[in-house]
């Protein structure tokens, strides 16, 4: 019985480390994809990128565009509800 609860705690200890290790948290620095609160904003954002209200209601820090060349393939450079900003979309 003690080896069972010995391996039990071995295979807690590894998904632990991977939950922590893949970024468990939402705080990964504000990079494309992160979660942020004022759309039109750089606060809680990365450099480059800007809080974009996204279709279904959510914020997400996105790179910041100027035209659609600057945006990677399957994305479209579109404005920022209220401002004269733009970012890359999916």
């Amino acid at each position: 019985m003690p080896r069972r609860a010995g391996v039990l705690v071995t295979i807690f200890i590894l998904l632990m480390g991977l939950v922590v290790g893949c970024g468990g948290g939402d705080d990964d620095g504000g990079g494309v994809g992160s979660v942020c609160s004022t759309p039109g904003s750089t606060s809680g954002c990365a450099s480059d990128t800007l809080c974009t209200n996204l279709l279904g209601g959510s914020n997400q820090c996105r790179q910041i565009c100027t035209v659609q060349a600057d945006c990677p393939a399957g994305q479209n450079c579109n404005g920022i509800a209220n401002t004269t900003l733009k970012s890359c979309q999916p």
